[in-house]
């Protein structure tokens, strides 16, 4: 997302292109380096996007909050290609995705021989990304004695890396995000309250896709148009009337990522006809397998012992299921939901055969859209 960049840089599509309320600040660099215009015509997001432009400018230290799959990492590259280390390095690292030993050296770096297996120094993404942004996902799942660190990090500007003794000055504008209530996990005792407020000089809440109804035809021509195009099939460059209704009536519990993996599958495996058709027909309940329910034999109970024994395990699957489900399958925040360890709930899933099928692509839950 960037307003400014070399001719040779910049989309020379026609402005008339940009989808209706798109701003003209608003735009973004995909994989391919194509700009384009981020799509919206809801006033929150609106609002949301344009304080991001105005701290920019700044760097200050910016908290995003929001759902799994809303956008937090294009609002995070909206801000560093507005701000003047657009030129610098922007580097993502996803919190959740390691161990604490990884995700320390990932962060700080190593020298030689500090552990096993160190067998040459290393610097870490802070020193990587000393004069650009760098953008923390997942900053909830980051372990106690490593958010100390942290903190000391935000407030000296220096590091170590693990088993140095030379402080390294880091330049870096922080961006983090999480999809988790800090303030919650702050009562709890697991996310320190002057962390939170170290990295929240700013905040900014994005709104999950069904509290912005109006963005989801946009959207929808968006990625049809994108995915059409890659994958040649510039019959499906425009969304569908009926399918424009079948998605306005869906609630979109993955929001845009998830809107935008069916348009892609859409793309890939239909054709106009599909689109009118079957636009929602696979669900929720159809991309994970469903559960062999315990207690749910053929036989009647023989005992009230036997009944209370399969009613509790009935009532345990089920609450995993839908922790499950609503940490999109990250084993990792559920157990934390759950208030168990990470073995039990893994043993819990076996015991259960709870996984999601083989035959569905569910979104990744290790990054955000």
């Amino acid at each position: 997302m960037e307003t400014g960049k070399p001719d040779r840089l910049r989309d020379r599509r026609p402005a008339a292109a940009a989808p209706r309320g798109a701003g003209a600040a608003a735009l973004w660099r995909d994989g391919a380096g194509a700009w384009r215009y981020v799509p919206t015509r809801c006033p929150a997001m609106h609002a949301v996007e344009q304080r991001a432009l105005r701290v920019a400018p700044s760097a200050e230290s910016v908290l995003i909050l929001g759902e799994t799959g809303v956008g937090k990492d294009l609002l995070a590259r909206l801000i560093h290609e507005n701000s003047g280390r657009k030129h610098r390095p922007f580097v993502h690292l996803n919190c959740a995705s390691l161990s604490e030993s990884l995700l320390e050296s990932e962060l700080f770096g190593h020298m030689r021989g500090s552990y096993t297996g160190a067998d040459e120094s290393r610097a870490g993404q802070f020193e990587t990304a000393s004069g650009g942004t760098f953008f923390l996902d997942e900053i909830g799942e980051i372990p106690a004695r490593l958010q100390a660190k942290l903190l000391h990090v935000l407030q000296e500007k220096k590091i170590y890396r693990i088993g140095g003794r030379q402080a390294v000055d880091v330049d870096v504008r922080v961006i983090a995000a999480t999809n988790r209530d800090l303030t919650k996990d702050i009562r709890a005792g697991i996310f320190r309250r002057d962390l939170f407020y170290r990295l929240g000089v700013v905040t900014l809440r994005v709104p999950p896709l069904r509290e912005r109804p109006e963005d989801v035809e946009d959207l929808a021509a968006h990625f049809l148009s994108r995915y059409g195009a890659l994958y040649n099939r510039p019959d499906l460059a425009a969304p569908t009337r009926d399918l424009l209704d079948r998605l306005r009536g869906h609630a979109w519990p993955g929001n845009v990522r998830e809107l935008e993996n069916l348009i892609k599958r859409l793309v890939l495996m239909g054709g106009t006809e599909l689109l009118s058709a079957e636009a929602l027909a696979v669900d929720e309940e159809e991309l994970f397998e469903r559960p062999e329910t315990p207690g749910a034999e053929s036989s009647p109970p023989r005992s009230l012992r036997e009944a209370a024994r399969r009613a509790v395990k009935q009532a345990e699957c089920r609450m995993i299921l839908d922790a499950l489900r609503r940490t999109a399958w990250n084993r990792k925040r559920a157990a934390r939901e759950l208030g168990v360890s990470y073995r039990a709930l893994l043993y819990k899933m076996k015991d259960y055969t709870l996984r999601p099928a083989a035959t569905a692509s569910p979104a990744d839950p290790s990054g955000e859209i």
